[in-house]
């Protein structure tokens, strides 16, 4: 009888154990029964570049988010202004839908293009390639204010077992609802 190899043995054991402590971990996430936060109305704050791009201007955000569509295929505004120094350098006029049921949500982004989004606890998530970057988008409310952070990773063709992937940026959007 042939005896494993030790590394191989200690690697699966190792994975293994990966695997189950990041089943054990995500448990009470995915078992969560936490309402959404209504995050409808009107939102102002900052976007900030990590890292911090040289020379940069601040920029200035306003998000207006409609009501959360409680119907199947219906859709709310999602639309997001970004100014630098009082211009308006770009505006995003998304659409957050609801397709067929509570589950099924996503961003209408223009185009025929959507993004699959889900809520995980009180946090929505949405998780999208563009070229060879892999973008996750987390969006909370926490205490009064909106965050958003958007993880960009440098993204490589799939391999058997551990494929490393390499962040390379974060934009965190910093938000207070504005008063009606």
């Amino acid at each position: 009888m042939r005896r494993p190899e030790p590394h191989r043995s200690v690697t699966a054991v190792a994975l293994l154990g990966l695997l189950a402590l990041a089943t054990l971990a995500a448990a009470p996430i995915l078992r969560a029964q936490d309402t959404p936060p209504d995050l409808s109305g009107v939102w102002q704050g900052t976007l900030t570049h990590i890292p911090a791009r040289p020379g940069a201007a601040p920029v200035d955000i306003t998000v207006e988010i409609g009501r959360p569509p409680e119907a199947d295929s219906s859709c709310v505004p999602w639309r997001t202004v970004y100014a630098e120094g009082g211009t308006v350098r770009q505006v995003k006029d998304d659409r957050f839908c609801r397709g067929s049921g509570a589950e099924d949500l996503y961003l209408d982004v223009g185009e025929g293009a959507r993004l699959p989004a889900r809520w995980i606890g009180t946090v929505l998530y949405l998780s999208f390639k563009v070229g060879d970057v892999l973008v996750v988008s987390s969006v909370r409310l926490r205490g009064v204010l909106l965050e958003e952070e958007i993880l960009n990773v440098q993204d490589r063709p799939a391999a058997h077992g551990i494929q490393p992937l390499v962040p390379r940026s974060i934009q965190r959007l910093v938000l207070r609802r504005r008063p009606i």
